[in-house]
């Protein structure tokens, strides 16, 4: 989650001074639409903690006022909608699991903004954690608290216990063949443990801007997501491709979860029977 710290000195050129005091917060919020022809990024925007308003900014950072040509971290609103104070913003928990090296910090990265950010900056390797992203898919807001923790560090049954998580995240690494029987192992476990059936399960294959270096085709992670009956994309945190499509597709599997939790569905899948044919590689549909 990005805050940011209006300068009063900006304020005054907007006029808007006198409605913001000096210790507002801003929060970014990405906002998406899925369209027939796949996912629409309208661009990130600044809300206000106290007022809840919101200003559009572009995905490429600019603003549609006078003060587009601030500094990232200068930039104000200049004008604002006001959203409903009583509605409170539901909260989903995204565990990213996978073997150490893959990207999972990377793609944790640059899920909290349009901006690029250089995927192979040595300086991320430190910026694992929790991080909080606010998205608005369709015109309704959630926060999406990822959870972003060194495989060294916590087991995925500690993961699993410790966090409760809605979504996971399984992410391996197309250049390197044995990060591909991590999260084999991980969805074997999270299968087991009817996780698949209850909670929104994507396997992501990344680094699929290294080609020359590629050392497990497309097919074989297709394959494995079709096996477990789990969702499947390649992304490139370097490039960043398919980043977006998987933020949305995250909250799109949660949302799709909660609506059809049903012992028959339920019941179906760990029967291994065979549902309607989805692509697993939709990650809007279940």
């Amino acid at each position: 989650m990005v805050m940011l710290q209006p300068m009063l000195g900006q304020l005054r050129k907007t006029g808007a001074a006198e409605e913001v005091s000096e210790d507002q917060e801003y929060y970014r919020v990405r906002s998406f639409s899925i369209t027939p022809n796949g996912i629409f990024n309208l661009g990130d925007s600044f809300k206000s903690r106290r007022t809840r308003s919101i200003t559009s900014v572009s995905s490429t950072g600019s603003s549609h006022s006078d003060v587009s040509s601030l500094p990232f971290r200068e930039r104000l609103p200049s004008t604002s909608s006001q959203c409903s104070a009583g509605t409170e913003t539901p909260r989903f928990k995204v565990a990213m699991l996978g073997a150490s090296g893959v990207g999972k910090t990377a793609l944790t990265c640059q899920f909290t903004t349009s901006e690029y950010i250089c995927a192979y900056d040595t300086s991320l390797d430190e910026e694992f954690g929790q991080k909080t992203v606010s998205v608005m898919l369709d015109g309704r807001e959630a926060e999406l608290e990822i959870v972003d923790h060194p495989s060294s560090e916590m087991s995925v049954e500690s993961y699993c216990s410790t966090y409760n998580p809605d979504v996971f995240v399984v992410v391996y690494s197309v250049v390197d063949r044995k990060s591909l029987k991590t999260a084999e192992d991980i969805l074997l476990f999270l299968w087991k443990s009817d996780y698949v059936a209850t909670r929104g399960v994507i396997l992501v294959g990344n680094k699929a801007d290294l080609e020359r270096k590629r050392e497990v085709p497309m097919s074989v992670g297709r394959k494995l997501a079709n096996n477990c009956g789990c969702k499947f994309i390649e992304t490139s945190s370097g490039l960043d491709h398919n980043v977006d499509e998987l933020l949305v597709g995250i909250l799109a599997q949660k949302k799709k979860k909660q609506k059809v939790r049903s012992g028959h569905r339920i019941l179906k899948h760990l029967l291994g029977i065979k549902r309607e044919s989805k692509s697993c590689e939709n990650l809007f549909v279940l």
